[in-house]
């Protein structure tokens, strides 16, 4: 285990929920596979008040309240954020080269305010990147993203939409003319008189490419036949179109109804079309110019993904990386729908409107070794000063065979006195078998009331007070079926534990591990399985347990159980 000695994990029970009811009893096994995606600490639990019952990440349905961007703070609606890629659309910018954020400077005076003379260009401040490397400028310090989404690489001005569909029209009627003056004997498709492959000496950008596409598969869903209402490629799947499709499958009235079959769909045929026709001129290029600047000149694997061309290969094509949105978002529990955690929808703002955490309904348990009560200090060889402090426990140093006694602390964070059952096997699961045995498995812990109200209503009682401290018989061992140590909602008892021995189980794993019988990683060490019973009394109409007045409302009373597995470490057997 990565994490020091001791430790405790909660188990949730989403781990077993597919088994048979003829498993429910078993045992719960730290070392199965499945036991890794169960083991939790108590601070990354919820808890449901529906179901009584803590919720793990699995356990639990996420719900978007809101974007946000988390550069400049400013909401954004969900209704556009599908349609700007999940980008912020103001003056928010990453660096691609190290993802700083980017400012705004003007090239005159790259000192002075964003708000001086332009033309202004986007820097880094941390890596010294800025878009004058790969030629772009803007005119204004304020709509950059407007200003670089019609600007390429070099200060090309990127044309609109409405621009390349005249483009498109003016060069398919520049081809019909060339069809029509040199009589072909192979005519185009109707859908498409643009079929000829388009001789242009500008190579297609993406964006055209796109365009070219998005206008060629319009053109073929327009070719269907009209009357048709149940075409095969209905690019809609919410058009009215496909609602009556759906609906006249489980009709009576039209089932025999006779339906013309449309036409195919063929595939692009043209660059005019959106058909991508590979250059090898451009990959000698970027041979070439991979021998001559190395491959320090390209780009990283996660620098092309954050690019919106995918073509992208070399450092002097990069363009500023629009901040993604972050998100705020609550959670519900997956069996009953009850919100566990909702923030507050205010941006600025860190706090929970509702957060049901399990530190605030389960118990905290700990474990820490047994101080020995004999233990003393030898006598300094010198005169000096002396420390009455004694060592510190060696977690990783458990000898094998010799019995160890650790305490269990549970402190309950409820107001209302809790009974506790503890269970463990009598050996622990593994190849490595130690014994345990909880010197006291049942007992009760108080409320967790105000220490102001605990301290009025123990010196007003005549009854004398809680015996504090350790249980110990006239031997000096610690008697057994009673608490180690207790206090106001808190109670430690005592767990003996007898580590196994690695040589006899390293004889008895040679079936397993093959003939060198060697133990793998972390069999070493001490595991426990504690199942945990819990039993109270609460109120039935309060809807917030745990967060009320400690006095709280005197009315009917109901009794509540939960129960749940967790795993506390004790400590590394020392190989001898």
């Amino acid at each position: 285990m990565a994490q020091p000695f001791p430790y405790t994990y909660y188990a949730c029970d989403c781990f077993d929920s597919n088994t048979g009811a003829d498993e429910e009893e078993r045992t719960f096994d730290p070392r199965s596979p499945r036991a890794d995606y169960a083991l939790y600490p108590l601070e990354h639990l919820l808890y449901c008040e529906d179901c009584l019952r803590i919720r793990c990440p699995r356990c639990t349905i996420e719900e978007t309240l809101n974007w946000y961007c988390p550069s400049c703070l400013f909401e954004v609606p969900s209704s556009v954020v599908k349609s700007d890629g999940n980008r912020c659309t103001r003056n928010c910018f990453n660096c691609p080269v190290c993802t700083s954020p980017l400012s705004v400077h003007s090239v005159e005076n790259p000192e002075a305010p964003s708000a001086a003379g332009g033309p202004y260009i986007l820097a880094c401040s941390y890596c010294h990147w800025s878009t004058a490397e790969t030629g772009i400028e803007f005119e204004k310090h304020t709509g950059i993203h407007s200003q670089l989404s019609r600007v390429a690489n070099g200060g090309t001005p990127i044309p609109t939409q409405k621009e390349r569909d005249k483009e498109r029209d003016r060069r398919c009627k520049e081809l019909d003319d060339q069809r029509a003056s040199r009589h072909s004997v192979r005519p185009p498709p109707e859908d498409s008189p643009a079929a000829d492959t388009a001789t242009g000496g500008e190579a297609v950008q993406r964006d055209e490419r796109f365009s070219n596409l998005s206008a060629f598969y319009k053109t073929q869903t327009d070719a269907q036949t009209p009357s048709n209402l149940f075409a095969a490629h209905d690019m809609s799947f919410s058009s009215p179109s496909t609602y009556s499709r759906i609906m006249n499958l489980y009709s009576t009235t039209s089932r025999n109804k006779k339906r013309d079959k449309p036409p195919p769909m063929r595939e692009a045929a043209a660059e005019l079309e959106g058909l991508s026709i590979h250059d090898p001129a451009s990959d000698a290029a970027a041979i070439e110019r991979l021998k001559k600047d190395g491959w320090s000149s390209t780009l990283s694997p996660a620098q092309k993904l954050a690019q919106i061309d995918p073509h992208v290969q070399f450092e002097d094509e990069l363009r500023p990386v629009a901040t993604l949105l972050c998100t705020k978002r609550s959670k519900r529990c997956r069996s009953c729908r009850h919100i566990l955690s909702k923030p507050e929808s205010k941006i600025t703002s860190t706090r929970y409107k509702i957060k049901l955490l399990a530190l605030n309904h389960i118990p905290r348990i700990s474990i820490r070794a047994l101080p020995s009560p004999t233990a003393q200090q030898p006598l300094p060889l010198a005169p000096g000063p002396t420390s009455s402090q004694p060592s510190p426990f060696n977690y990783n140093n458990l000898r094998q065979g010799i019995p160890t006694n650790f305490v269990i602390h549970l402190s309950n964070p409820l107001f209302d006195p809790v009974r506790v059952t503890l269970a463990t096997p009598s050996t622990t699961p593994g190849k490595v078998h130690s014994k345990v045995t909880i010197l006291c498995p049942q007992f009760e812990i108080g409320a967790n009331t105000d220490v102001w109200d605990d301290a009025l209503s123990s010196s007003s009682s005549s009854a004398a007070p809680v015996n504090k401290g350790t249980v110990v018989d006239s031997d000096g061992a610690i008697e057994p079926g009673k608490p180690y140590d207790r206090g106001r909602n808190w109670t430690s008892v005592v767990i003996e534990v007898v580590p196994g021995f690695l040589d006899q189980s390293i004889v008895s794993s040679t079936t397993d591990q093959g003939p060198d019988g060697e133990l793998e990683e972390d069999d070493d060490v001490v595991e426990i399985p504690i199942f945990v019973r819990l039993e109270f009394e609460a109120d039935i109409n309060a809807e917030e347990r745990g967060l009320g007045d400690s006095r709280g409302s005197k009315g009917e009373k109901e009794t509540r159980e939960e129960a749940f597995w967790t795993v506390v470490g004790a400590g590394r057997i020392a190989r001898v």
